[in-house]
């Protein structure tokens, strides 16, 4: 920007971003208040809230991937455990975009597996080549098999992390210790 003005657009949505990851909720018209502009005038600029929302997630998805990306290793176990520490560790610092990105249906939502074998995640791509590599599956061989327990990985330390946020642990502590119990006996089996 020459002039240091934000658009309108850019400036709503920055309202609505910092406002969802603080409430866990958007309203338009809070939205236009805290961008200067009304809630008539958002729909200009997003078809609907769910568009808006779509928005905030791709945003989210944008802060996710450069976290985890910057997770490095010596080993594949050390970059499975280092992208799904971040996961746990993204999960609580930013709770409510976590909802919104892992937990919320959106229908423009990545799909297992099409989107995921397509390589269209670049942090899933790094689990899945790191459990390729645990599994010492060759690279240019079938990748079902690597893919499927990726996911699977995923899918566990997803539900010990939703368990967490609903209460299911008498603390962090213990929350911490089965989470990585379990980690450990998936990759032992591999």
């Amino acid at each position: 920007m020459i002039n240091g003005v934000k658009p309108a657009r850019e400036k709503a949505f920055d309202a609505a971003f910092d406002e969802f990851s603080r409430t866990g909720d958007i309203s338009m018209r809070k939205v236009g208040d805290a961008a200067g502009v009304t809630a008539a005038a958002l729909y200009y600029h997003f078809a609907s809230k769910q568009k808006l929302l779509d928005s905030i997630a791709d945003r989210g998805f944008g802060l996710f991937d450069a976290r985890l990306r910057a997770e490095r290793g010596d080993s594949p176990l050390d970059v499975i455990h280092g992208i799904l520490d971040g996961y746990r560790q993204f999960a609580a610092d930013e709770p409510n975009l976590f909802g919104l990105m892992f937990v919320e249906e959106r229908p423009s939502a990545r799909k297992f597996p099409s989107d995921f074998g397509a390589h269209r995640s670049a942090v899933f791509n790094r689990l899945w080549k790191s459990v390729g590599e645990c599994m010492e599956e060759p690279a240019d061989g079938d990748h079902s098999e690597s893919l499927y327990l990726a996911h699977d990985l995923w899918a566990l330390t997803h539900g010990q992390i939703l368990l967490w946020r609903a209460g299911r642990f008498s603390d962090e502590r213990t929350f911490l210790e089965v989470l990585l119990g379990s980690i450990d006996r998936f990759l032992d089996s591999l």
